[in-house]
């Protein structure tokens, strides 16, 4: 069993869930439990430790948070198991455990120490982390450790690098893994830089373009950069094993770009031009990338994107025609399906890979979905709304919510022979901006112009019913979940964002209000949910954080001066912001002394 015995590490309770002076209690598939004495523990106690282990893993964290609090011999038996820390790292989504993997991966023991030591004093604890890098639940030990030692700093000290940049977001970036970032240093020429052991960044590389750049992006996996010109020139860097960055490929079209993406396995690329072309690209084994399909139409071509299993690509023109492309087993790229008759406004595919939705602004909304001979057939017309904004399934792929221009969002659910059904109805005094779905696919969360955001939960029953409405002065320009679906966040047009969080009762209450002096540009929640990074015209970013407690205290303000244009969060503590005159910094936390 992979165990730490610190009892400053792993075991202790998870410091990230609601404050709670209650019974002691929890849920699980929607139903309570109320944890007892030992008598009533006596089977669960005595039996082996690899079945209380196996058990345990079928807990969420705020259950197990439950049982440390309620039984002191359950409290000791997790303290020697990893399940509080398997339990935590369950809840956050695939994808985001597929970076955490990848990013511990990446860096050596003394790397790794020197992280945790960022935000902690506690050598033995250090060490007994990672003695654990061999583990298979090394990266869900180590991410949770550091989680709660910075849940722990009251107060973050910051260091801050400033980078030559342009002024301009889309062409400038940070890596998923934290250790790179890209900036355009003038209108053609960008800079990669690295960052070193001692925390410094070095200028790896320089990519130059013959025509303005207007889009730079990295893969998901770190190792590539891909960068866009209004030429319609692409380029595509890779990192070698030396840790230098070399151009890849080149992909050429004859006009402006309107994107370029990597697919969240890092093996293809795909662009959109105004040249009346889509062009798909592949990574061969040997590093290099070749042409594995040109897309045309009749029209400039506005968007193209993966569906998340990277199988398909779908492509939009300039008014509204789409196609889709699959890839086959022998790697090559064929045309399943064409659509001429509707002007679509938006197009996604399901998370599954299995539906794709189009909104069409008079006609409401149509679902498509994979058949078992590889074609694509309409499942649903979805024609009691209309002027919609957008329309997003959840991640299970089970259900879809839309907004739209007459004050409405709209969920469906799918029924079990297919077909889809409208559940029920989130009315607002204006028109909604955003509607999305928590990562657990069980809230919906709404953003209107009205000044409100609402929260809607699904009951057990399969109806959804209203569990909070968020109140700003001003328009709510978004409003989104965290990464483990236990807080939302709210951006105002009143400068302030609002942070809620859910209960264990299932009901939702606030918890703190960020306020800045001048219109709030970005908000968004580290991958952990413990922090929000947000960045101002008002020239600064603050970040909140979850506190033991369950509050959230400011626990950092950085002030720029000049108005910042994005702030984001890296997963290794640093802060990536974006602003005015023509500089990008690079801040990373530490605690305070």
């Amino acid at each position: 069993m992979d165990c730490i015995n610190n009892n400053s590490g792993i075991g202790d309770k998870l410091p990230s869930k609601p404050d709670q002076p209650e019974t002691p209690s929890g849920t699980t598939a929607g139903r309570v439990v109320i944890v007892r004495d030992k008598n009533e523990f006596s089977l669960l106690l005595h039996l082996p430790p690899g079945i209380q282990s196996k058990i345990f893993t079928y807990l969420r964290a705020h259950d197990i948070t439950q049982l440390t609090r309620a039984n002191s011999h359950i409290n000791n038996r997790l303290k020697n198991d990893a399940a509080m820390a398997r339990a935590w790292y369950r809840q956050l989504a695939s994808s985001h455990q597929t970076l955490l993997k990848t990013t511990v991966a990446k860096k050596d023991k003394d790397e790794l120490q020197k992280w945790l030591q960022r935000f902690t004093k506690d050598e033995a604890l250090v060490k007994s982390v990672t003695d654990r890098q061999a583990s298979i639940y090394f990266p869900a030990l180590f991410f949770f450790t550091l989680t709660k030692l910075m849940s722990q700093c009251k107060t973050f000290k910051s260091e801050t690098t400033i980078l030559p940049g342009n002024n301009r977001a889309d062409t400038a970036a940070i890596s998923p893994d934290g250790r790179h970032l890209v900036t355009a240093i003038d209108n053609k020429t960008l800079k990669i830089y690295g960052q070193k052991d001692d925390g410094s960044w070095k200028d790896k590389s320089t990519v130059s373009h013959n025509n303005d750049v207007n889009k730079v992006t990295f893969s998901p996996d770190s190792c590539h950069v891909v960068t866009a010109s209004f030429g319609g020139e692409v380029k595509i860097y890779g990192q070698t094993n030396d840790g230098s960055w070399l151009e890849k490929a080149s992909v050429s079209h004859d006009d402006f770009v309107f994107s370029a993406i990597i697919s969240t396995d890092g093996r293809h690329l795909v662009t959109a031009s105004c040249d009346n072309k889509a062009k798909i690209y592949s990574h061969k084994d040997d590093g290099s990338w070749s042409e594995k399909a040109i897309i045309r139409y009749d029209e400039p071509v506005r968007s193209a994107t993966f569906s998340n299993n990277n199988c398909h690509v779908v492509t939009t023109s300039l008014f509204g025609k789409w196609k889709i492309y699959s890839q086959q087993n022998d790697g090559s790229w064929t045309e399943k399906a064409v659509n001429h008759d509707d002007s679509v406004q938006s197009i996604s595919f399901s998370p599954d890979g299995c539906y794709l939705v189009t909104t069409i602004l008079d006609l409401g909304v149509k679902i498509h979905g994979l058949e078992a001979d590889g074609a694509w057939e309409q499942k649903a017309i979805l024609s009691d709304m209309y002027w919609v904004i957008s329309a997003i399934f959840s991640n299970d792929s089970r259900h879809l919510v839309t907004s739209s221009y007459n004050g409405r969002a709209i969920i469906y659910g799918k029924k079990d022979d297919g077909s889809w059904r409208r559940k029920t109805i989130i009315s607002h005094g204006h028109r909604v901006d955003s509607a999305t779905f928590s990562p657990d696919s069980r809230h919906v969360v709404t953003a209107s112009w009205d000044c409100t955001a609402k929260i809607y939960g699904l009951k057990d029953d399969g109806s959804w019913e209203e569990k909070a409405i968020i109140s700003h002065n001003k328009f709510v320009y978004s409003a989104t979940f965290s990464p483990d679906s236990r807080h939302v966040i709210t951006r105002s047009q009143d400068n302030t964002v609002k942070i809620y969080d859910q209960r264990i009762n299932g009901s939702w209450v606030e918890k703190a209000t960020i306020s800045h002096l001048m219109e709030v540009g970005s908000a968004t929640f580290s991958i952990d949910s413990r922090l929000v990074i947000t960045g101002s015209d008002d020239g600064t970013t603050k970040i909140f954080g979850q506190q033991s407690d369950g509050s959230w205290e400011e626990k950092a303000t950085i002030s720029l001066n000049i108005p910042i244009g994005s702030a984001t969060y890296s997963i290794d503590g640093h802060v990536f912001t974006i602003h005015g005159f023509n500089t990008v910094k690079i801040t990373e936390l530490q605690m305070n002394d």
